[in-house]
């Protein structure tokens, strides 16, 4: 009977994946009651696109002899993206996972699932759930799901600016619903010992200075804590992708994912972070858009109709007469008209995406993976309630999550106060921009809508761009096509009674402001259409 060791499952690991391109190899290191466990945890994961790329895993899994639930489920991946196979060892004993990463069909967002057995043993099943910083869309936090003991350490982990600007966390929750591990994601693989939270956590758990060796130097790409009952412990993960032949031996293997990930760290800190203008000073703002943005659903599914899109309508005919099924036409053909400057199946962020009516067509009309952000707790709730991938925060102090093909602002950099420097942002993260912008020609520069609204002129957002290094490559005003649309809500929010709710009362003020006459405010506000590489 085959003796099961860390060093025969790496080998059965290197039969099927070695010489393979889209390998990445991880390891883990335990910090638990004064000591650090550094061997016989580590994972080998399989990039691809369809069933037949994992047809590696498939035999990994039949070599091993894993329970026929979990090779049923990796035969059955939907829409797969990434599979692991990984082991961890306690007390000599096996536990082997296998992880499943592929896309939701409806949504295109991650789904992430895990089942894990001991050799001869039945499978249990877990799913992960990713939130970005601060909380998932009902209100839990991530401190709230760690044992008491570790709980300050784990907050100040979490005060990292990097990781609050950009990232987030995993819930792993059992067969039973109940979250059992609470991962924060690091992408850019900072030195474990650069953390001071996690620093902390060293210390609660009575990990002796002579261990320091052995962790504070790891470039770490995820920190997972153990929920519930149990002793405290706290896990680091380092990854890198596979170059060269596979590794012979454990200590190898961790050799060289502590090399990629170092290597890797470091590009990520040239191309990403030193290219970065600096954070804006915090300081209380005038408006507090999050509850301005907010407000009672209903009364915005009267403004805003069904599929609640919060921008102009593009319209083909004249007038100001318009019924509401023309006004849902012209809100999915200024989606639709933007369409060619979108890269189809691309990755797009979408910034200030409101109650996700765009989201929900770039995703479904295009096939694009997206993500929203909003600033408004209520719009995120309500789009993720829509099982959209959204997330909550501010534009001007967070970070794009990745590399996106496209960045859109349909109507939203008008409430971006420090514009010079999102332009500059977006730069180091998008490949391509598409915006819809309210610019303000026919008066000096203020604000407007409440002070919601910081005004340009388009001349100023041509300077901005091209400063910022974008070139132009698409100018259009879309006003005139827009105006009908004024009209609409302005005939909508005579059934909204008037209440103490500042967001729909300056939108009925603004529209009976431009009523008044909406082709003199056409001619000196234009909607600047822009597409920028």
């Amino acid at each position: 009977m085959q003796a099961w060791t860390a060093q025969w499952l790496l080998g059965q690991l290197g039969e099927e994946l070695g010489g393979r391109d889209g390998v990445d190899l991880e390891f883990s290191l335990r910090l638990t009651q004064g000591r650090v466990d550094a061997e016989g945890r580590f994972c080998c994961w399989l990039a691809g696109s369809d069933s037949q790329a994992f047809a590696p895993m498939a035999r990994v899994l039949e070599r091993l002899d894993a329970p026929e639930p979990a090779r049923a489920a990796q035969r059955e991946a939907v829409r797969p993206v990434r599979q692991g196979l990984a082991v961890a060892f306690t007390g000599g004993v096996p536990e082997l996972r296998l992880y499943l990463h592929g896309r939701d069909p409806a949504t295109l967002a991650d789904d992430y699932r895990a089942w894990r057995w001991q050799p001869g043993g039945e499978a249990r099943r877990s799913r992960y759930f990713f939130h970005y910083l601060p909380e998932t869309p009902s209100g839990l936090r991530p401190s709230q799901l760690v044992q008491d003991a570790l709980r300050p350490a784990f907050e100040r982990l979490l005060q990292d600016e990097r990781l609050q600007q950009g990232s987030g966390f995993w819930l792993r929750e059992g067969s039973d619903g109940r979250v059992e591990q609470v991962d924060l994601a690091f992408p850019w693989c900072p030195n474990a010992g650069t953390l001071e939270g996690l620093l902390d956590l060293a210390r609660v758990l009575g990990v002796p200075a002579s261990e320091d060796s052995r962790w504070r130097e790891l470039p770490i790409r995820h920190v997972a804590v153990r929920v519930g009952e149990g002793a405290p412990q706290v896990t680091l993960y380092a990854a890198a992708s596979l170059e060269g032949p596979w590794p012979g031996t454990e200590a190898e293997l961790q050799a060289r994912v502590r090399h990629g990930a170092l290597a890797f760290h470091r590009d990520v800190e040239e191309s990403v972070f030193r290219r970065l203008p600096p954070l804006p000073r915090a300081g209380a703002e005038p408006i507090d858009l999050d509850a301005f943005y907010g407000g009672d659903l209903k009364t915005w599914r009267t403004v805003l109709g069904s599929e609640m899109h919060y921008h102009a309508g593009l319209f083909d005919t004249p007038g100001l007469e318009v019924s509401d099924a023309a006004m849902d036409e012209a809100l999915r053909r200024a989606v639709v008209e933007l369409y060619p400057f979108i890269p189809a199946g691309g990755r797009i962020y979408d910034v200030g995406c409101g109650w996700g009516g765009p989201l929900a067509m770039w995703i479904h009309g295009l096939g694009c993976r997206s993500l929203g952000l909003t600033i408004s707790r209520t719009q995120f709730r309500y789009v993720a309630g829509l099982g959209l991938p959204v997330r909550w925060g501010d534009a001007e102090r967070t970070l794009p999550p990745g590399h996106f093909d496209c960045a859109i602002l349909l109507e939203s950099l008008s409430h971006i106060r420090d514009k010079d420097r999102l332009l500059r942002v977006l730069r180091v993260f998008a490949d391509r921009l598409v915006m819809r912008v309210n610019c303000q020609d026919g008066s000096p520069p203020g604000s407007a809508f409440g002070g919601t609204m910081h005004m340009i002129s388009s001349a100023r957002l041509r300077e901005l761009l091209e400063g910022a290094g974008w070139r132009i490559q698409h100018w259009r005003d879309r006003r005139r096509e827009a105006v009908p649309s004024v009209a609409v809500w302005h005939r909508r929010l005579r059934s909204v009674p008037v209440g103490g709710d500042p967001h729909p009362e300056t939108l009925r003020e603004w529209c009976e402001r431009v009523m008044t006459a909406p082709e003199a405010w056409a001619e000196h506000n234009p909607l600047i259409e822009v597409v920028a590489d």
